[in-house]
């Protein structure tokens, strides 16, 4: 595993010296928060910026990177300071791929499905490439892999834990959203997984105090944005331009109409990462109507969005064009499909099995929360790094899969599919390597 290790940091290092903009690859300027924070002394108001809204601990602890690259560049240099801001993100990713890692290890992945599972964490391409991306979904992402991994254990014990490990729970989750407003999703999963015990496990004073325990911690971190969010504007999620819709009580408006949720456009998932296609928008080509191509081919590679100009839509193109290889991004979208199905596969073969249960719960959870948002989104409601919280279970998902075929198929298929995946992790490798020097 050390070899993988070590090619996940030269490749992000190569990721970060080849960037095309100092900012590194976001999709949305989280980072215009940090600097309103770095030039007055006080958090951005919510519409301050169009991301202002979101509640504010990426700019807290974006705060002292963008500080140290204002203090090292020669004349407080800006560009300088978004370089160093993109740490935060390094740091980010690192604790995604730890999680996970003990994730795998908590449910007794050894051997060649622990490395198998570590080098999907590692190379996982849209964690990849938002290591480099300051904004608040790589943050909720790391809160949100130490969550699921200390919830999951406290829910294993037989009996309740100790006061601190509630406290733990409280903490994390408080912090989730204290992040963005789909951190609330971790309060919600703590909430059911300590209900569950409070209801059905042995000793339930004490499951009903650890329940109190986090509840009280979490509204005492993470609360205070809500509350002045209905003090100011009426309601406690508050958001700028589209994305209010989407957050909205009542009277929310939908558009099941603009998305496909049972197609999988492979021929224009093909096309579209390759040359020759109208410069436009990602968001204007069909293909992006389909709710399982388009998460599928933001999650496996950047769709185009960052190799080509035009993709973002902002007539500024902040993202220069990359000489990417087609055949070999292809090449990786297509073998993508086979840890997509065995994480289907090892999510059904689990479901009665109660050690699974944190995960499966916060799986079901945030993509239902998460396609209940973007129905109200007329464009741009899709978007891989939105789930990115759910890699560290869609690895153990995808082990537990591989798992079940290596007990139950013949030699020769479960043969098959391990060397399916040992080509996508190379191949993976291969196409980082080209975008970042792309």
């Amino acid at each position: 595993m050390i070899w993988l290790i070590v090619a996940g940091v030269a490749l992000r290092t190569l990721l970060v010296v080849f960037s095309t903009a100092p900012y590194g690859y976001v999709w949305d300027f989280y980072y215009e928060g940090v600097q309103r924070l770095y030039g007055s002394g006080r958090l951005p108001a919510s519409p301050d910026c169009w991301q202002c809204y979101h509640p504010p601990l990426f700019y807290l602890l974006g705060l002292p990177f963008y500080a140290i690259g204002r203090w090292l560049s020669p004349g407080g240099d800006d560009a300088m300071a978004l370089r160093w801001l993109g740490g935060l993100s390094l740091v980010c990713g690192a604790i995604v791929v730890y999680y996970g890692d003990r994730l795998l290890r908590f449910f007794g992945c050894r051997g060649a499905s622990r490395v198998t599972g570590f080098a999907l964490l590692i190379a996982f391409p849209c964690l990849f490439i938002s290591s480099y991306g300051p904004e608040a979904d790589i943050v909720v992402a790391a809160v949100m892999s130490a969550l699921i991994f200390h919830l999951t254990r406290y829910f294993a014990h037989p009996k309740p834990s100790g006061v601190l490990d509630a406290a733990r729970l409280g903490l994390l989750a408080g912090l989730a959203a204290a992040t963005k407003y789909s951190g609330l999703v971790g309060v919600a999963s703590v909430a059911t997984v300590t209900g569950i015990r409070a209801l059905t496990g042995p000793e339930r004073v004490r499951a009903v105090r650890d329940m109190t325990i986090v509840i009280v911690i979490c509204a005492v971190v993470g609360g205070w944005k809500y509350l002045d969010n209905v003090r100011r504007f009426g309601t406690p999620l508050f958001a700028n331009g589209a994305a209010a819709q989407g957050f909205t009580a009542a009277g929310r408006q939908t558009f099941p109409d603009h998305y496909e949720f049972f197609t999988i456009r492979i021929p224009q998932l093909m096309e579209i990462v390759g040359r020759g296609l109208p410069p436009r928008p990602l968001t204007d080509f069909p293909v992006y109507r389909s709710v399982i191509t388009t998460l599928h081919g933001l999650a496996w590679s950047d769709m185009s969005f960052f190799s080509d100009p035009s993709r973002h839509g902002d007539p500024t193109r902040p993202y220069p064009l990359k000489r990417t290889q087609p055949a070999i991004t292809r090449a990786v979208l297509l073998l993508g499909f086979v840890p997509d199905f065995l994480a289907v596969a090892g999510f059904i073969r689990t479901l009665r099995r109660r050690v699974f249960w944190p995960i499966a719960i916060v799986s079901v959870l945030g993509i239902a929360l998460y396609v209940a948002w973007f129905l109200t989104q007329e464009a741009w409601g899709l978007k891989t790094k939105y789930l990115l919280f759910l890699l560290p279970p869609f690895v153990v998902y995808a082990m537990a899969g591989l798992a079940w075929i290596w007990r139950r198929a013949p030699a020769i298929a479960g043969d098959a599919v391990g060397w399916l995946l040992v080509t996508l992790v190379l191949l993976v490798h291969i196409y980082l390597f080209v975008f970042s020097v792309g």
